[in-house]
C-alpha cells in the first residue's frame, strides 16, 4: 500500500468498502484537487460556453499551512512528553519498572518521528502541488494571451 493510500484510508475511511477496496462513489470522485469554474465567455473551449476548471491553490496552500501549524504543535507536545518521560525515568533508576518506561520512551519516539516525517511530507507535496498548478495556471495564461485567446 502506498504511502497516499495509506494516507487516505485514515483521513477518508467512508471511502472504502470492508475488504479495503474503493466504493463505487470515491471511485467517480476526484480527490485529487478541488475544482472552480474559472470566468470566461469566450466560444471555444469546454462544453460550458468557454467555461474552464482551474483548481484553488489558495485552498491547496492554506492546507499545506494548516499542516505544518499541526506538525509543529504535534512536536511540541512529543518533546514535552518525552522530556516529562526522560524525568521520570531518572526517578524510577534502578527499579524495574524503568526499563519498562524506557521502552515507551523509545517507541513514543520513534511514532512521533513517524508522524511527524508522514505530516512534513504531506505538507510538501501540498506545497509542490499549489506551485505546480500556479506555475501552469500562469503558463497556460501567457500561452493563451501570445495566441490573442486571453482576453475576456
Amino acid at each position: 500500500m502506498s504511502y497516499d493510500h495509506e494516507w487516505d484510508k485514515i483521513l477518508n475511511p467512508f471511502r472504502y468498502n470492508e475488504d479495503g477496496s474503493l466504493t463505487a462513489a470515491a471511485k467517480r470522485q476526484n480527490v485529487t484537487m478541488e475544482l472552480n469554474s474559472a470566468g470566461g465567455s469566450g466560444g471555444g473551449g469546454v462544453a460550458g460556453g468557454g467555461r474552464q476548471a482551474s483548481v484553488r491553490t489558495t485552498v491547496l496552500t492554506k492546507a499545506a499551512n494548516s499542516l505544518e501549524q499541526l506538525r509543529s504543535d504535534t512536536d511540541k507536545v512529543d518533546m514535552k512528553a518525552l522530556s516529562e518521560t526522560d524525568a521520570a525515568w531518572s526517578a524510577l533508576d534502578g527499579w524495574q519498572a524503568a526499563n519498562g518506561l524506557d521502552k515507551i520512551h523509545r517507541r513514543w519516539a520513534a511514532e512521533a518521528s513517524n508522524l511527524s516525517k508522514m505530516l512534513s511530507e504531506a505538507t510538501a507535496k501540498l506545497h509542490n502541488t499549489s506551485t505546480s498548478y500556479a506555475h501552469t495556471d500562469h503558463a497556460e495564461k501567457s500561452r493563451m494571451d501570445s495566441l490573442g485567446g486571453g482576453r475576456s
